[in-house]
């Protein structure tokens, strides 16, 4: 389940060349920049090295009894200084319904923790959040 989905615009965060084992389009310096933020936010613990997908990078995130996902990506627009994070529960998926009131608590507090940090971070321009879960 995809909470929240935050946009924004920062030079710098493209990537260098990836090595040819590593499948992921783009999201490396994204995902690295996100996990140096998270020793600011009250998680019980996060990925070190964000995780390579075929659409960019996530970092998982354990809130709680939780975990989340931060997806990062390039915003797949002409504008390659366009990032999109996307906040999820792809771990539980919906297994227990009776957790999602809880789960959406969480992800709602990462989501305000990730948009307050952007939104001071130096550089970052035209943050747009959707929140859907």
């Amino acid at each position: 389940m995809i909470f929240s989905t935050i946009t924004f615009s920062k030079a710098g965060l493209d990537d260098p060349l990836q090595p040819e084992s590593d499948d992921a389009i783009t999201g490396l310096r994204c995902a690295k920049w996100l996990v140096s933020w998270l020793p600011n936010f009250e998680a019980a613990g996060f990925d070190k090295e964000p995780i390579a997908e075929d659409w960019g990078y996530a970092v998982r995130v354990s809130v709680g009894s939780d975990k989340l996902l931060l997806a990062c990506s390039n915003a797949l627009e002409d504008d390659h200084n366009r990032w999109r994070i996307t906040v999820g529960d792809n771990f539980n998926r919906g297994v227990l319904p009776w957790t999602r009131h809880r789960r959406r608590a969480q992800a709602s507090r990462l989501s305000d923790f990730v948009e307050r940090s952007l939104r001071g971070a130096e550089g970052v321009t035209n943050v747009n959040v959707d929140r859907t879960g």
